[in-house]
């Protein structure tokens, strides 16, 4: 609390008390993933922040980007679409909502760069054809990814296997998935939910 007094108090308008100092500031919904965790919340000081959450004062427009969870923890304001005040177990569920949201994107997002580097590296690797079908789908067949994972890592590009999430929705999707050899599932394994490694013993014997 006392390193929350340091940073609060010097851009707020109440000096002396710390609740009334917390109650000027909002969150309204503007957050940001800096990609890499080495931020620090300027609120409490915490390191190695990666997803920053901006609160502003309502009484004279400073701001802070601070860590989703001192938002809660201090009880900052939550602010919806319609400009509400929401009640704290809302405002809690915003801003888990909201976390939520940002590490998706950051996923899908390093799905698309492994992609574009892959690209770069293989002339003979057409990536728009996989690139759409991720946007539309979020998500991979078996064979395409089987087919993507064999490609990154014979380039030795740096991905995120869980990242890389596999669809099985249609009976062809699963007939593809059941049909693999060991090593190509063994290969994809970590790109596998754990509702999808339950379905593959359920189905088949699979030496891991």
């Amino acid at each position: 609390m006392e390193r929350v007094k340091k940073n609060i108090f010097p851009v707020s308008n109440e000096k002396y008390n710390i609740r009334k100092a917390l109650n000027e500031w909002v969150y309204e919904g503007n957050m940001f993933d800096v990609e890499v965790a080495d931020e620090i919340c300027e609120l409490c000081d915490q390191p190695h922040i990666r997803y920053q959450f901006e609160i502003v004062n309502t009484q004279n427009d400073n701001s802070l980007l601070i860590g989703s969870e001192c938002i809660t923890r201090f009880r900052i304001s939550v602010i919806d679409e319609a400009g509400k005040k929401l009640s704290y177990e809302d405002a809690k569920k915003k801003v888990s909502k909201d976390r939520s949201r940002l590490v998706t994107e950051a996923k899908e997002k390093s799905v698309l760069n492994a992609l574009v580097k892959l690209a770069t590296i293989d002339n003979e690797f057409a990536i728009e054809d996989f690139i759409q079908y991720f946007k539309e789908r979020k998500a991979f067949t078996p064979k395409q990814l089987t087919f993507l994972v064999w490609r990154l890592e014979r380039a030795k590009i740096e991905f995120n296997k869980s990242h890389f999430k596999l669809t099985i929705k249609k009976n062809r999707e699963k007939e593809q998935l059941l049909s693999l050899e060991d090593w190509r599932l063994r290969s994809i394994w970590d790109c596998l939910s754990s509702s999808q490694k339950q379905f593959i013993s359920e189905k088949r014997i699979f030496r891991f």
